[in-house]
């Protein structure tokens, strides 16, 4: 099932909408329609109205991605949802300095719209209207081209201050962490802001629940959760720091050849632990990769006597990783190449692979461990992980 409601591509990269997005914009026409225009005029004025915001909301996300790009860090995608919008970056940048400026990139977007927008405000009404909260409030639901200018104006205000609230992951944790980064290791920077933003969370929380507002509760919520994901990523990414890539190759690992069927596979796949593999042709140079998703497809669609040459992954399609590069590193290569196996090569020499389930299975013997014994140098400030920019 796709819970997107529409995806689409702009600047290289992909923007996908929740289909949860329906429910503001239905919200936004019964809100307007309810107000003196009517149900027709007002509640379509009203989804237009919701639709523009969002579209600040998705420039606020590009700042973010077009800053991260200059450092060349991609971004997967940028999603929209209720609360929000979200963009995906591949990782976290590897200097306080640069998380600094990709963070803020976001609110000086919607700063900048409610200055570009301000002039024509001014030209269509007077200056007393737009600063006045009241007369704002009273004309927020009449429909009017200087009505909605003054909303968006407003509006992108609002989202440039509310994202610098120091609490995780909204911009001002991200701020918080890259500042306190530059004094100490970045794991506990990031717990460090991630207990701020929580003490905030909760604050916003209880607030809501004495005033009746819902909004909060549910950001109070996103806060709280969001934080405690950003401090599990960065801690695994920190585990993960202290494990080689050669240390963790299986060196009795089987591999398949190019003239076998995948009946051959499916013996292998029943009879041991092992659940992706290495093709090698009959002179023993590596040549592509037989991932468990891609078996149990070539099963389904052609059966057991397909050749396994004709449904692996080919090798220019694996990344591939040096012994020495940690696990860190490989897990990263995984999240930017969207593949769950990497090669291991040393001088061209490809000495196995490495999947997704083995990292994970590092992380969680190692990582339990090191718990027991915590060193603080394991966690230095260098530790990035894939980040997500609110």
């Amino acid at each position: 099932m796709n819970v997107n409601l529409a995806e689409f591509k702009l600047l290289g990269i992909d923007v996908k909408v929740h289909w949860s997005f329906v429910l503001v914009l239905a919200f936004g026409a019964f809100l307007y329609g309810a107000g003196p225009a009517g149900w027709l005029v007002g509640g379509l004025y009203g989804a237009l109205t919701i639709a523009l915001l969002f579209v600040c909301v998705t420039m606020h996300e590009y700042g973010h991605a077009l800053a991260a790009r200059r450092f060349g860090i991609g971004t997967r995608s940028i999603l929209l949802l209720p609360i929000g919008g979200v963009a995906n970056l591949e990782r976290i940048p590897e200097k306080p300095a640069q998380e600094i400026i990709i963070v803020a990139a976001g609110p000086l977007v919607n700063l900048a719209l409610a200055i570009l927008l301000l002039p024509l405000a001014l030209a269509l009404g007077d200056g007393q209207r737009i600063f006045s909260l009241n007369a704002m409030a009273a004309n927020i639901q009449n429909p009017g081209v200087f009505n909605l200018i003054v909303f968006l104006i407003s509006t992108n205000i609002l989202l440039a201050l509310f994202n610098l609230l120091p609490a995780f992951p909204l911009d001002g944790g991200r701020l918080l962490r890259a500042a306190l980064a530059y004094a100490m290791p970045y794991r506990r920077a990031t717990q460090t802001a991630v207990a701020v933003g929580r003490m905030l969370a909760v604050l916003m929380a209880v607030f809501g629940i004495f005033t009746g507002a819902i909004g909060l509760l549910l950001i109070a919520f996103f806060v709280y959760i969001g934080g405690s994901a950003e401090l599990e990523a960065v801690s695994s990414r920190a585990v993960l720091r202290n494990f080689r890539a050669g240390d963790a190759l299986t060196h009795n690992a089987v591999n398949l050849y190019t003239s076998e069927r995948l009946e051959r596979a499916t013996q292998l796949i029943m009879s041991s632990y092992q659940t992706d593999y290495p093709v090698r042709d009959l002179a023993g140079n590596f040549v592509g990769v037989l991932t468990r998703p891609r078996l149990i497809h070539a099963l389904r669609e052609q059966g057991p006597e397909a050749r396994i040459v004709d449904v692996m992954q080919p090798a220019a399609d694996v990344p591939r990783s040096s012994p020495q590069d940690d696990l860190a590193t490989v897990w990263e290569m995984m999240s930017q190449s969207g593949s769950r196996v990497v090669a291991v090569a040393e001088q061209g020499q490809v000495l196995g692979i490495i999947t997704s389930d083995d990292i994970s299975e590092v992380f969680q013997v190692m990582g339990a461990m090191l718990e027991r014994r915590p060193s603080p140098a394991s966690f230095g400030g260098e530790d990035r992980e894939r980040g997500t920019y609110v």
